[in-house]
């Protein structure tokens, strides 16, 4: 199935304007069709189970427009319970509850025929137009039976939804939608990140009612996109809420119209929708550019003779309408038990979720650093920004150990910490129905000494071994010790990756290490892991810092195949590794290392992110951490600071002088490498003799503006300086 549409222009709209995007986005409207291919791609027997659903459906639609035409079927009104779950990372994807909240009304009026443009709509089909009777409102009470406005906002990495792992399993969704056959979920992310080829913004999708053997399985939701939610476009939701309802495209079982004609496609089962290969991204002006364009049937003064281009079903820049026919198959899928929509808006489930509730709710509390950092140097700062939900707050209560609030009763606040170690910081909201608290811990780092050497652990002793922390943002599951496995000894430190929840990153830092003193010395240690599946994509990677962990960058980070190839592989049960399974690393070996070396106080954190594809993650497990090597010799530290090593000028904008002084004849090795290890000049190496030396360089300019690194080597003693080329 080809999965790409073409480019659009700027003024061109699908399903509205889609201003806000540049001329070259390319748009797939609607992904239904693909994520259906690739489920029943996987699995087998799934496209017969969904068939059998669809001719059940199909049959009782017909049955229903017999009934219609013979009036013997009174309008019901059927009201949907909706929620929105916003996933965000704390950025612009965060998008407010009026927006969620104005596409929830595009969506009543498109059901309900109450459009400022029905008057506009093309004669042979504006008849057809009626009100559906079905209502879209939002969810007051959750699962759990707690008051809710319907909208939440949640902080997780999901926002950028990975459209592959979604639909491998809904295990996926786990923590984000709520039971499908009580709410219609709908979930709105950053970006939908294709299975296939899609060289551009996918806007939604979701699940034809019967693809899932399980009424219950969370993929009965609508993936969407966060960026079609105002006015006009929001008309894309109502597509995809059509499809929820049963309904296909105008063109047939295919997200790609102009192509062949609806009924050479499947058809979309509906008597008064004119077969047609669909429009992308147009809309002609007049009735002749909407006459038939596949077979054409007479009399040809019948709206049959023409396509109905604006069918909010098919992908047209003027979208208006659904047909009769449509409005009955939409209301007998809200009646049948196929897909579970029926209990969705039973009375009893209306009452369950509170849709004729007043939303008036205590307030969610949520928070972030401005930074995203959550470590930060005894003494210094963050920026806390409140991001609570579920109502308006009217008190905001700022507390934690260690930590000063410059407005601790705002819902933005500098908070600086004064006390080493963990501090615990606590946001309480509140209003007239009640409040509630949200927890994070902050990291606040006093880099004192670095560990002497020679430093190994093995976590034998007692707790946490001197120095080193944990950082656990969600508060849930983290780095742990355990005697479940261990390459030397009883003890080692893992993360739980069976029961972790998708989308968590857990840290465990070590002391701080003389990097610079020892540049002989090698950081080791060992770990063992093995992935679910072939699809996993738990991370582990180990990070540096030279700014007491205000930033930081990658030393080792290898995909999580190479990850689990060098040690446990591929296994279902919750991984155990046997000492044959244990993988060593060297980080010296890696080419990172270098950026990190010319400091005395650096930083490492061992990072585990637990995978978000379906099957879950893995146990990982780590031991047996050593810094050693050959330390550097009193007496070179002695040269170091006899030697007189400097470079001027620096920065400079050309050419630099490397000076130092010899107290006897040596061997001198000048070597310049840039930021990843690679040597950018020429190497310089001679027998000097003793007294002042003065070495030029960079005389040709050859060297472009960034930081660069000189490297003096004197009988075999390294020293390093950073060289800034502006």
């Amino acid at each position: 199935m080809k999965r790409q549409l073409s480019n659009i222009a700027l003024g061109l709209a699908l399903m509205g304007s889609y201003m806000s995007f540049a001329q070259s986005d390319q748009i797939q409207p609607c992904n239904t069709y693909a994520v259906m291919e690739d489920y029943f791609a996987a699995n087998p027997g799934a496209r017969e189970n969904y068939k059998k659903n669809e001719a059940i459906l199909q049959k009782s639609y017909m049955e229903a427009e017999q009934n219609r035409g013979q009036n013997k079927t009174a309008a019901i009104q059927y009201t949907i319970p909706v929620v929105f779950h916003i996933l965000h990372l704390g950025g612009s994807e965060n998008i407010t509850d009026a927006q969620c909240i104005s596409a929830l009304n595009q969506m009543n009026s498109d059901y309900g025929r109450k459009g400022s443009d029905t008057n506009t709509i093309f004669a042979p089909f504006k008849s057809l137009y009626i009100n559906s009777d079905i209502k879209f409102m939002l969810a007051h009470k959750d699962p759990n039976g707690s008051c809710v406005s319907g909208i939440e906002h949640i902080y997780d990495s999901r926002t950028n939804w990975s459209q592959a792992s979604a639909g491998a399993s809904s295990s996926y969704y786990n923590g984000v939608a709520w039971d499908p056959t009580k709410y219609l979920n709908i979930i709105i992310v950053k970006q939908i990140i294709p299975q296939g080829t899609v060289n551009g913004t996918i806007v939604g999708y979701t699940y034809l009612p019967g693809t899932f053997g399980a009424n219950t399985d969370l993929r009965n939701s609508i993936i969407y996109h966060n960026g079609f939610l105002s006015g006009i476009n929001a008309r894309s939701l109502s597509h995809e809420a059509g499809h929820w309802l049963s309904l296909k495209h105008t063109f047939g079982n295919t997200n790609n119209p102009g192509v062949v004609c609806g009924s050479t496609a499947g058809g979309d089962g509906i008597a008064d929708t004119p077969d047609t290969k669909g429009n992308f991204s147009t809309c002609p002006a007049s009735s002749t550019n909407t006459a038939f364009t596949c077979t054409s049937p007479n009399p040809t003064n019948s709206a049959s003779y023409y396509q109905n281009v604006e069918n909010i079903m098919d992908y047209s820049s003027c979208p208006k309408n659904f047909t009769s026919g449509q409005t009955t198959a939409m209301r007998n899928a809200l009646a049948s038990s196929v897909g579970g929509r029926s209990n969705v808006v039973s009375g009893a489930n209306l009452t369950l979720t509170d849709v004729n509730g007043l939303g008036n709710c205590a307030p969610i509390a949520d928070f972030l650093s401005t930074n995203n950092s959550y470590t930060v140097c005894l003494g210094g700062s963050l920026t806390l920004k409140d991001f609570s939900y579920n109502g308006t707050i009217t008190t905001y209560s700022w507390t934690g150990n260690g930590a000063a609030f410059a407005a601790p009763s705002a819902s933005l606040t500098a908070a600086t910490f004064n006390t080493p170690g963990i501090s615990t910081i606590t946001l309480n909201v509140s209003n007239s129905n009640g409040s509630s608290v949200k927890t994070r811990t902050v990291l606040v780092q006093n880099i004192g000494a670095a560990m002497a050497m020679p430093y190994a652990e093995s976590f034998e002793m007692v707790g946490l071994p001197s120095g080193w922390s944990i950082v656990n943002p969600d508060n849930g599951i983290t780095w742990a010790k355990t005697t479940l496995a261990a390459y030397s000894g009883v003890n080692s430190y893992f993360v739980d990756g069976t029961n972790d929840p998708a989308g968590e990153v857990d840290y465990l830092y070590m002391p701080p290490l003389d990097l610079l003193n020892n540049p002989n010395d090698t950081l080791t240690f060992k770990y063992a892991y093995a992935r679910n599946t072939t699809t996993s994509n738990d991370i582990f990677k180990v990070e540096a810092s030279l700014d007491c962990g205000g930033t930081w960058g990658a030393v080792f980070a290898p995909s999580n195949s190479s990850l689990a190839n060098a040690s446990g592989g591929t296994t279902t049960n919750p991984f155990v590794p046997t000492p044959s399974q244990w993988a060593h690393v060297n980080l010296t070996n890696y080419p990172n290392w270098f950026n990190y070396s010319i400091s005395p106080k650096v930083l490492f954190r061992f990072v585990f992110s637990e995978g978000t594809a379906a099957g879950g993650g893995n146990n990982f497990y780590l031991d047996e951490i050593n810094f050693s090597g050959t330390a550097q010799p009193v007496g070179m530290k002695a040269l170091a600071k006899n030697i007189s090593f400097g470079l001027y000028p620096n920065p400079t904008t050309g050419e630099a002088t490397v000076k130092f002084r010899l107290d006897n004849a040596s061997k001198i090795v000048i070597e310049v490498l840039d930021v990843v290890g690679k040597k950018v000049l020429p190497s310089v190496e001679a027998d000097f003799g003793s007294g002042e030396q003065n070495i030029s360089l960079n005389k040709t300019k050859t060297l472009s503006a960034g930081i660069y690194f000189v490297n003096l080597n004197v009988n075999g003693a390294k020293m390093i300086k950073k060289l800034i080329i502006e």
